[in-house]
C-alpha cells in the first residue's frame, strides 16, 4: 500500500511526478534513520509497498544513485548510502548563500500578493503550537514550504530556482521538523527567523535578509547533521 501520507499529500499537490514522490519519502527514511545504511532497496518491494509499477521505482532508485543516497548492483538492487553529517553541512552552505540571494533579491520584486502569501503562510502554524504533533507538523511542513517558495518566487531568477530545486532533491528542506519535534524551543526559534527575514524583505534592507536567509538554512542544516551524526556514533 502506498505511503499516503507523502505520495498522496503535499508532493501530489505540487505536481511531482510518482518518481519525485518516492524519491522524497526515500531520501526521508535513510536520513531518520528508518533505512539503516547498508540496507538493500529491491524493485519488486518498493513497488508492492507503495502500489505502483516498477517504472517509477527504478527511476527513483536512478535518481538517489546520482544524488549519491544509493550505489546501484545489477540484478540485485540498490544498497542505501545515507549522506554524512558532513555532506548534509555542505549542502547547507551552497543552499544557504543559494537562498540568501533569492532573499535579496525579493526585496526589490515582491509584489502585494506574494507579501500576504509570504506574511501569512505561518499563521496557521502558530495557532497549532499547543496542537499534537502530527497537526503541528503538517502546517509546519506547508507553511515552510510557502514561505520558501513566495521568496523564491518573487526573487524572479529561473536559474537561481532550478539549482535550489535541485539542491532541494538533494536534501528536502522540510526533513528538519523531524528534528524540532518535541522541542518548542527549537520550534519558536525556527518560527521566529522566518519572521524576521520576512520584516527585513519588506523593509528592503537586502543585506540583512541575505544574512538572516543565509543563517537559517545553516541553522536548519547543522541541525540534521548534527543529528545524524550522533545517530551514526550510536548505530551498532
Amino acid at each position: 500500500m502506498a505511503d499516503e501520507s507523502v505520495l498522496d499529500g503535499e508532493l501530489a499537490a505540487q505536481g511531482a511526478s510518482m518518481s519525485d514522490q518516492l524519491v522524497a519519502v526515500l531520501q526521508r527514511r535513510v536520513i531518520a534513520g528508518e533505512v539503516p545504511i547498508g540496507t538493500w532497496l529491491r524493485h519488486e518491494a518498493l513497488a508492492e509497498e507503495f502500489g505502483v509499477s516498477r517504472t517509477p521505482v527504478r527511476e527513483a532508485l536512478r535518481i538517489l544513485a546520482v544524488q549519491g543516497f544509493v550505489t546501484i548492483v545489477p540484478n540485485r538492487g540498490a544498497r542505501v548510502n545515507g549522506l554524512s553529517g558532513h555532506d548534509i553541512r555542505e549542502i547547507g552552505q551552497v543552499r544557504g548563500e543559494l537562498e540568501g540571494l533569492a532573499a535579496a533579491l525579493a526585496c526589490d520584486r515582491i509584489n502585494d500578493e506574494q507579501t500576504e502569501r509570504m506574511t501569512h503562510s505561518w499563521d496557521a502554524f502558530r495557532e497549532s503550537l499547543d496542537q499534537p504533533q502530527d497537526l503541528q507538523a503538517e502546517r509546519w511542513m506547508r507553511a515552510n514550504d510557502e514561505f520558501h517558495s513566495v521568496i523564491l518566487e518573487a526573487a524572479g531568477n529561473h536559474h537561481l530556482t532550478l539549482t535550489i530545486r535541485e539542491l532541494r532533491r538533494r536534501l528536502p528542506h522540510n526533513i528538519s521538523f523531524a528534528i524540532y519535534t518535541g522541542n518548542s524551543r527549537l520550534i519558536k526559534k525556527n518560527l521566529a527567523e522566518h519572521e524576521a527575514i520576512a520584516t527585513a524583505i519588506l523593509e528592503q534592507d537586502h543585506e540583512l535578509a541575505r544574512r538572516l536567509m543565509s543563517e537559517h538554512i545553516r541553522n536548519a542544516n547543522d541541525a540534521i547533521a548534527y543529528w545524524v551524526d550522533k545517530n551514526t556514533a550510536q548505530a551498532p
